[in-house]
């Protein structure tokens, strides 16, 4: 599946390191443990899997999906709006 960044995509963090298969970033936007995130493609490349250091600006480790090769920004954030639409209701 690939998301065009502009689909309720933010942008999280930019990439410190990679080593193996785990990425460190520098956040701009925490975000949540588990959380899966994109490269600048909208390319799914990970998952949250811890964050850490100040809480003024933390980081964050990403758990990179096999043959990911991210670079500059790491974006994640709701896909496709995400939830139901303000003033709609479900029909059961």
């Amino acid at each position: 599946m690939t998301l065009d960044v502009s689909d309720n995509l933010k942008k999280l963090g930019n990439i410190i390191n990679i080593r193996k298969d785990i990425l460190i970033a520098r956040s701009i936007k925490p975000p949540r443990i588990g959380e899966e995130v994109f490269d600048f493609r909208g390319m799914p490349v990970g998952q949250v899997i811890s964050i850490f250091g100040p809480v003024k600006s933390p980081y964050f480790r990403v758990k990179l999906k096999k043959d990911a090769k991210p670079k500059g920004y790491i974006f994640g954030g709701e896909k496709n709006g995400g939830g139901k639409e303000k003033g709609k209701k479900s029909v059961d």
